[in-house]
């Protein structure tokens, strides 16, 4: 980490919020908003400048998972540099840059991964925090899905695939989108209280989000339509030792096709997610539960709707300062109302494993010396649903392995 903490003079702040020099006007709208600059005259800046490298090995008994698993892959590959610069107390502007290689998960090599101006106000003696962000703003769902980008923030080298779905290429849609959110904070006695909701557009245009979204392979074409719509409320009680979520998504949109012979239609989804999580000393329980409602018309006579559901439970335990454990139950089915697989199977001409997942998987990570870190996990599947099609061209032929092994090890550094 490199770090840095000095005091701005008054030049150079001007310099800095003239909009005349700086990119983005919103910036300088914040700033005008803290009392103009000659308030600035005294304030410090810190900034400070992260990064991390990680690299995964995989292997699978069959089926394939971030490349050519089946004899070992090293397809996974994760490197990052982030900062972020504080011009004032209440003002934050970070971002971070990232090279992602997963196979035929991630195909996006290098990707502005999130860049944001912070800014917030606090009320009723510091006990409540009202703020902004603004630009590609992380998006605030669930636990885990905006601090997924680093293996040390996640409890796993793969995350639970029924609710973050990385495997199936949208880990770029799903971390980051453009446009602002609101939020609040409300802190009383052991209780804290968070809101957020953001609108936003989505970057529905990476990785395989236009496939999954149309139900067609590498659909070719361009999504447009209203922004989406998130919001989340989180109760806290005594800094996070329990934690209780709802998240919410609404997505409203068009495919114009770019194929000829690929209809155009509209998807309208709705993502909820219930949360809860409980940390003591040495051991946390997590599990999430949530459903994607997808109603696709205009690509066939009549339109199609769908309910999946995801839902996981999760233990973690902290052997040592150095060690930890987790053991983790899985399941997603691609259709609530059929979670055997065996009507989406008849419809779709495909076996019935291609419809369901129940992944038990458990992990040991060891940070070794101070900045490194090791994590390995075993995860013994039944169902391929959350496999990615371009890592296992075989699924759309009917093939695939309904019951698997999957062995995942990544070596990661940080400063």
């Amino acid at each position: 980490m490199l770090r840095n903490r000095g005091r701005l003079r008054m030049g150079l702040i001007r310099r800095i919020v003239d909009t005349r020099t700086v990119a983005c006007p919103l910036a300088a709208a914040l700033l005008s908003l803290s009392g103009g600059a000659e308030a600035l005259d005294s304030s410090t800046i810190d900034w400070q400048l992260h990064g991390f490298a990680s690299q995964g090995f995989t292997y699978t008994t069959s089926n394939q998972v971030f490349g050519a698993s089946r004899g070992g892959s090293l397809d996974f590959t994760e490197i990052g540099v982030n900062g972020s610069v504080r011009l004032l107390p209440n003002l934050l502007f970070s971002a971070q840059g990232l090279f992602r290689n997963a196979g035929g998960s991630d195909r996006e090599d290098f990707r502005l991964d999130f860049a944001q101006v912070d800014y917030n106000g606090t009320f009723l003696d510091s006990a409540l925090t009202l703020g902004l962000r603004a630009g590609r703003v992380k998006i605030p769902f669930g636990l885990y899905n905006d601090t997924r980008d680093v293996v040390w923030t996640r409890p796993s080298v793969i995350l639970p695939q029924s609710v973050y779905y990385d495997t199936l290429g949208l880990r770029q849609a799903m971390i980051s989108a453009d446009g602002g959110l609101l939020y609040s904070r409300y802190n009383w006695g052991d209780h804290r209280f968070n809101l957020e909701f953001m609108v936003a557009e989505p970057q529905d245009d990476t990785g395989d989000a236009t496939g999954f979204l149309t139900g067609r392979l590498d659909a070719s074409g361009r999504m447009e339509g209203r922004p989406l719509f998130l919001g989340r409320a989180v109760y806290e009680w005594m800094g996070g030792r329990a934690r209780a979520m709802f998240s919410v998504v609404d997505l409203d949109r068009d495919f114009n096709s770019g194929a000829p012979g690929l209809e155009s239609g509209k998807i309208q989804a709705l993502y909820p997610l219930f949360s809860l999580q409980y940390n003591a000393e040495r051991w946390s329980l997590t599990a999430e539960y949530g459903w994607v409602n997808t109603r696709r018309s205009g690509f066939g006579d009549v339109p199609v709707e769908t309910t999946s559901e995801g839902f996981y439970v999760q233990g973690e335990y902290r052997l040592s300062e150095d060690w930890s454990a987790v053991l983790r139950y899985d399941v997603f089915h691609a259709d609530r109302d059929d979670r055997s697989g065996r009507s989406l199977a008849r419809r779709n001409n495909q076996p019935r494993h291609r419809f369901y997942a129940r992944d038990l998987a458990v992990g040991l990570r060891w940070e070794f010396v101070s900045n490194w870190m090791v994590a390995a996990e075993y995860h013994n599947v039944d169902g391929t649903a959350w496999l990615s099609p371009h890592d296992n061209s075989d699924l759309l032929k009917g093939g695939g392995d309904p019951h698997w092994d999957l062995f995942s090890l990544m070596v990661s550094f940080r400063f």
